[in-house]
């Protein structure tokens, strides 16, 4: 049976990570290893996992000194890649990296694992994230061939051809893109369930400056302006009413004049562009 890695960069995770030490511990499939990278936590994080490894030798802690802030997408991915570095299973036939404000059932990894020994071309893999709101849990609004940045499950031929995580913000999306891009299938699967308890971004606080950021983020991958302006009107009554659309469409506008940087290459954001006249055909009949 082929082995699965994980690694999961860290900080500042006390609330939660136990649900998700609890989760893989008690997995039917277990890891034949786990990298925690911590990195640079200033709360009970790295003292918690210490006592999981003590019972649990597959599971290592590897820390980083603090930068002193937190730093998404280029800095996720560096401290992924140190972790990834200190794998010593060498005969690994997946990798996953795994957030640590997640729960999952107990063959969460089982299941998914046997939907790759099924699809030979599967390259990219996860369940679908469950969010709580309102004191309930509600599914997130994911297309069925995005797999979800909060765990993710690649195979090993996927994740060398594509040479590892790309270091930018929206590395979740170009993996993505360029392993469609040379012909493997990606999947989130409705059926395995991952409660993820906090939702992404919030450490950046702010309704408003959360969406300007993502609004920037999808000029410079790529996006069209009429499909952003068409995801912000579908989120124009989520609340707060008005003021997230708002700010997500400010966003872009502002990277547009202000002529950012792209993040992806042409040929990626081609075919981005591609995928979501796809998609808009599809949700209006065309197909």
């Amino acid at each position: 049976m082929k082995k699965y890695v994980i690694v999961s960069p860290v900080r500042n995770e006390e609330d939660y990570i136990r649900l998700t030490l609890d989760s893989v511990v008690g997995q039917t499939r277990r890891p034949a290893q786990w990298i925690i990278v911590n990195d640079g936590s200033t709360d009970a994080t790295a003292s918690i996992v210490e006592e999981y490894a003590r019972d649990h030798p597959w599971i290592k802690l590897l820390t980083l000194s603090d930068r002193g802030y937190y730093f998404p997408g280029t800095g996720v991915v560096n401290v992924f890649n140190q972790g990834f570095a200190a794998i010593a299973v060498s005969d690994w036939g997946w990798v996953v990296k795994l957030d640590a404000d997640l729960s999952f059932a107990p063959d969460y990894f089982e299941k998914l694992l046997e939907r790759f020994d099924r699809n030979p071309r599967l390259g990219i893999a996860s369940g679908i994230t469950h969010l709580p709101l309102n004191g309930g849990w509600v599914k997130e609004d994911v297309l069925p061939d995005h797999p979800v940045g909060p765990s993710k499950v690649y195979r090993r031929e996927c994740w060398q051809m594509m040479g590892g995580l790309k270091p930018v913000p929206g590395w979740d999306l170009a993996d993505l893109l360029s392993a469609q891009m040379n012909g493997w299938e990606t999947a989130a699967f409705d059926d395995l369930v991952i409660r993820h308890y906090r939702l992404t971004g919030t450490r950046r606080s702010g309704v408003w400056a959360r969406n300007f950021l993502q609004g920037r983020f999808e000029y410079r991958h790529g996006y069209a302006f009429h499909y952003s302006l068409l995801k912000a009107a579908r989120k124009l009554f989520s609340k707060p009413i008005i003021v997230g659309s708002t700010a997500r469409l400010a966003g872009y506008l502002y990277a547009r004049i202000k002529h950012d940087d792209f993040l992806f290459e042409e040929d990626m954001r081609a075919f981005l562009r591609k995928k979501h006249r796809d998609v808009l055909r599809k949700r209006l009949g065309f197909q």
